[in-house]
């Protein structure tokens, strides 16, 4: 009966019309049922009773009189009646092979208890299916929506596992709509009531990508004359549901626990965010501190010992780190100041004025040897004028190694240190966009240009060699 169609249209177009798909039979119990000419439909692979009815009622007339007392009575006995007919239906149909389900009608108000209600009601066992019903979307005649979300949250609490989700076309299609307002309903599966021939368009694809259960037959759209589908042991006001799978996929799939998307990640606690900034912006200063530190205090970090009070490494906190070695470092900034030809002004000889030689390519040896030993000998000297500015202490050079006179720098240390302050003061205002209040002269535009840029300059690190990083490091950290 289905040829023709594509199994896109087949899903939404009377899908019960295809002889491989399951059916779900529900009821409550005003239905009558004919357990043997029931189950003479192989198709039919569940059976669904109504459980609970909101709270139960109260448990003691006492105080009554009259018609108010007969009421409460006939309530009371209702109540035991329906939970003895749900047991003994639920034996006869797993007995019968069926699987097993219920449902909890929602009313308004108490949607906890209503939970533990339902559950102490049906006390449902691990492979049978638990539904939520809510008729519609109208929080005066059933459970509010905001309600059912803590509804099913109960229900997760006390069995470990989801209801499904029976409702309407237009309130399921508002839940799609709202699934942030909905986070847990509108990922429960959904048993969706539609009493339609043709869904297509209609049923909320994009957030649920299917049905576990559409119910498409009941009193609403069954009579004498015509009805969907014709229910062997049954009148003509039962509620029938196709599955969107066959039998045996369908035992598989049941009870239909799981939800449709996966639980949202919780959002970050703020304080915890603050905590993680905080944490990361101290073990940044620690960084700098160990740069600070071995530049200040060379000597009492290859030692081990704590930095000296008032010093910029004690600002900084207390680092000690792999020993450095001056010389060391004043070498490898010379041969790298050689290598790169690209940087012009060198980091020292930038933040020093003082005058610097530029290695050429050596003709020969001797020559590359004598350049070398000339720029050490200015590096040298720069670096004991930054220490001095630094810790305010004279650093004793070592005498371990002699340097040609002519390349002593002719800076002296009070005009060197206002000279560093001046351009400290200036790199500043280029990182931070705005003018100085004392531009460097008009004759070293060089200088000029790299202190103007807010990106560009010794203010940025990343394109210099790991011993010009440090020193550079340090005087940034002093802003």
């Amino acid at each position: 009966m289905m040829v023709g169609l594509s199994p896109a249209k087949a899903e939404w177009d009377r899908p019960w019309r295809d002889e491989t798909r399951a059916l779900v039979i529900d009821a409550y119990e005003f239905n009558p049922i004919n357990w043997k000419q029931l189950t003479s439909d192989k198709r039919i692979g569940a059976f669904i009773n109504k459980a609970s009815d909101g709270m139960p009622p109260a448990w003691s007339c006492r105080g009554l009189s009259g018609d108010d007392q007969n009421l409460c009575k006939n309530r009371w006995w209702k109540y035991s009646v329906t939970q003895e007919l749900y047991m003994t239906r639920r034996e006869m149909a797993k007995t019968l092979g069926l699987k097993w389900g219920a449902y909890h009608l929602g009313r308004p108000g108490n949607p906890r208890e209503q939970a533990d209600h339902f559950i102490d009601f049906a006390k449902p066992e691990a492979d049978e299916l638990i539904a939520l019903d809510i008729e519609d979307n109208d929080p005066t005649q059933w459970m509010s929506l905001a309600e059912a979300e803590e509804f099913a949250r109960q229900i997760k609490i006390r069995l470990d596992r989801y209801p499904v989700l029976y409702t309407n076309g237009s309130t399921a299609a508002f839940i799609a709509q709202n699934k942030e307002t909905y986070p847990l309903l509108s990922r429960l599966q959904l048993w969706y009531a539609r009493y339609r021939d043709d869904l297509t368009g209609v049923f909320p694809e994009g957030h649920w990508d299917k049905y576990a259960l559409w119910q498409f037959s009941s009193m609403h759209n069954c009579n004498k004359r015509a009805c969907p589908y014709r229910v062997s042991g049954a009148k003509d006001d039962i509620d029938v549901n196709v599955a969107s799978m066959n039998v045996e996929d369908l035992r598989k799939a049941w009870p239909f626990d799981g939800l449709v998307a996966p639980e949202p990640e919780p959002l970050p606690d703020a304080g915890a965010l603050i905590a993680k900034i905080g944490e990361e912006a101290r073990d940044a200063v620690a960084e700098i501190g160990k740069d600070v530190a071995a530049l200040v205090e060379p000597k009492e970090v290859q030692a081990g010992g704590e930095t000296v009070p008032g010093t910029l490494a004690a600002a900084y906190g207390p680092a000690v780190h792999a020993p450095v070695d001056p010389l060391k470092l004043l070498t490898e900034t010379a041969l790298e100041e050689k290598r790169a030809a690209e940087h012009p002004m060198p980091v020292l000889a930038a933040v020093t004025q003082g005058p610097k030689t530029e290695p050429a390519p050596p003709a020969d040896q001797p020559a590359a040897n004598t350049q070398a030993i000339g720029t050490i000998g200015q590096l040298r000297d720069e670096m004991q004028a930054v220490r001095e500015i630094l810790s305010d202490e004279k650093v004793d050079g070592g005498a371990d190694m002699k340097m040609p006179a002519a390349t002593t720098s002719p800076v002296k240390g009070a005009e060197l240190k206002s000279r560093i302050l001046e351009l400290m003061k200036a790199a500043e205002a280029a990182v931070q966009g705005v003018p100085s209040e004392k531009p460097v002269e008009d004759g070293k535009g060089e200088e000029r240009a790299e202190l103007s840029a807010p990106r560009g300059g010794w203010t940025l690190l990343s394109g210099f060699a790991a011993p010009e990083r440090r020193i550079a490091s340090a005087f940034r950290a002093t802003r």
